[in-house]
């Protein structure tokens, strides 16, 4: 399951386009959702921000732009 998978794994599936930064955030995104009523993680949830800040990433991995082992991976 990608939520429980390493950063090297999803950097590995990001730079190898099996999955999209856009996925990735979306499945976190959800799982705020889910899980923040319990837990109370999050003060300001900023989705519109995130998913543009995933299209982004998406598109300089496209582009052959690595900005390092975190691009991409939502957090």
């Amino acid at each position: 399951d990608l939520a429980f998978a390493s950063v090297a794994e999803l950097g590995h599936l990001l730079r190898s386009r099996q999955v999209s930064s856009v996925e990735l955030t979306k499945l976190a995104l959800d799982r705020l959702a889910k899980y923040d009523p319990l837990l109370k993680c999050v003060v300001t949830l900023t989705e519109d921000t995130a998913l543009k800040q995933a299209r982004q990433a998406d598109e300089e991995l496209a582009a052959g732009v690595n900005r390092g082992p975190l691009h991409g991976i939502p957090w």
